[in-house]
């Protein structure tokens, strides 16, 4: 009689409990498994934005097997999905079977006991061994990863053979796969920049380092040096006294030495080698500059930014000196000026910015003929030039438009805004009033602007 009611217990509709508590059982330990397996795989592959070797202890031995798997993430990943996809079938394969029986058992339609299975064990897997583990480890990959380090290297060791196989195979046949034949042009980051300033996530002065950074490899030395004409040098024939009043006055730290003129360079004058000399008998004296006289590097005209500031790391250097193809000294270029076109002007506290123009009225501006069109088009708020040009100064337009030496007065036009010969100096236009067009105020009659290219006088 006892027998009888234990096989009751036991037995329901002919299905052993025992059994189902079994299978049960089994697929909660399947679907644990798989949890654990998603939550490493978010842990370990976040670890690389995070300090993870000071909650391991620098010296553990939890942190050599993590390292030891972290140098093969291939074969860390593939031990990861191996045993994630394992736990996964075991649950499915233990959840068919105790679904099949008690479809037999209950005599329901298997089709619908079977459709039921499936969604209750697919929200099962999805919700409870895959985005929930994976949320928790996202939050904090540190703590996740160093809680199951002792489990994953079980399985990474254990795993060992077939995890080499499939990851090995897996190499050769990225080999094969084709590549995305769509790359991002530098147009398209350019937009993507100016979207994000729009939308508020990119900054203006952060939009305008990307496009800099952009630009910068295509851009020549001769677009952005100081011209032969502004260079600030040191003669063989100078004193030191001379040198040392130069520097104080123009708040240089190098200045390039030349022998009788600019085409000759011998080198570079550092400011801070003449402190030794100063408060002694040689301060109102010639001394041998070439002696203190550092070496000077020279680069063409044509030559990249990006490849001039390789070379400026390589030389351990600040300035180089600009030469054309006959080996005359065009102008120099300093790191600073290299710096610049990625991250704008760069002057330190004591430095004096230079002002470049003074507005005398609404329309009309003084400036000084070698700020750079760029910045004038800025400041005017118009498109003045473009990558056809060879000039790069408001001094080369007015010498572009005139063809000769202008006077101080003589007026030219320039798409809608007048350009005046303001100042002369040395047959060089130092400053130029800047006057821009409207409707209103381009009457006849009334100081039209002369074209000196259509004078026939």
């Amino acid at each position: 009689m006892q027998i009888l009611l234990f096989q009751d217990v036991v037995s329901i509709h002919g299905i052993s409990l025992v059994g189902v508590l079994i299978k049960l059982a089994i697929m909660v330990i399947g679907l644990l498994l798989s949890g654990l397996f998603s939550s490493s795989e978010v842990a370990y592959f976040s670890l690389a934005h995070h300090d993870y070797q000071s909650q391991f202890g620098k010296h553990s031995k939890a942190l050599k097997h993590l390292i030891t798997m972290l140098e093969h993430p291939r074969r860390l990943l593939t031990t990861i999905l191996i045993g994630n996809t394992f736990a996964n079938i075991v649950t499915s394969v233990v959840a068919a079977v105790l679904t099949g029986e008690l479809a037999s058992s209950l005599g329901a339609p298997r089709i619908v006991v079977f459709l039921v299975e499936v969604v209750i064990l697919t929200f099962m897997i999805v919700i409870l061994s895959e985005i929930t583990p994976k949320i928790i480890a996202i939050k904090d990959p540190v703590r996740t990863a160093r809680r199951l380090n002792s489990f994953i290297y079980f399985f990474y060791l254990t795993l060992t053979p077939l995890s080499k196989i499939l990851a090995s195979s897996t190499g050769r046949l990225e080999k094969y796969l084709p590549r995305p034949a769509t790359r991002i042009s530098s147009h398209d980051i350019k937009h993507i920049a100016e979207v994000g300033e729009k939308q508020g996530s990119l900054k203006e002065d952060e939009r305008e380092i990307i496009e800099n950074v952009i630009e910068f490899s295509n851009t020549t030395v001769v677009e952005i040096m100081t011209s032969r004409v502004n260079i600030v040098a040191v003669s063989t024939e100078d004193s030191l006294g001379d040198v040392v009043t130069r520097v104080r006055e123009k708040s240089l730290s190098r200045l390039p030495l030349y022998e009788n003129d600019l085409d000759n360079i011998r080198g570079i004058i550092y400011a801070k080698d003449l402190l030794p000399y100063l408060g002694t008998e040689m301060e109102d004296t010639m001394i041998n500059w070439k002696a203190i006289a550092r070496k000077a590097i020279f680069v063409p005209t044509s030559k990249k930014l990006d490849d001039l500031l390789e070379e400026f790391q390589r030389e351990k250097t600040h300035m180089a000196i600009v030469v054309d193809e006959y080996g005359g000294t065009e102008g120099l270029i300093t790191l600073d000026d290299v710096l610049s076109e990625i991250i704008g002007d760069i002057s330190d506290e004591h430095s004096e910015t230079e002002q470049l123009y003074t507005r005398l009225r609404a329309d009309t501006y003084i400036f000084d003929a070698k700020i750079d069109l760029d910045d004038m088009a800025d400041i005017l708020n118009k498109e003045l030039t473009s990558e056809e040009d060879e000039y790069e100064t408001l001094g080369g337009l007015v010498y572009h438009l005139t063809e000769h030496i202008p006077e101080p007065g003589e007026k030219v036009q320039f798409k809608d805004i007048e350009l005046t010969v303001h100042t002369i100096e040395n047959n060089r236009v130092r400053k130029v009033k800047v006057r821009v067009m409207t409707p209103d105020t381009d009457v006849p009659g009334e100081d039209r602007p002369v074209n000196l290219n259509d004078q026939s006088s």
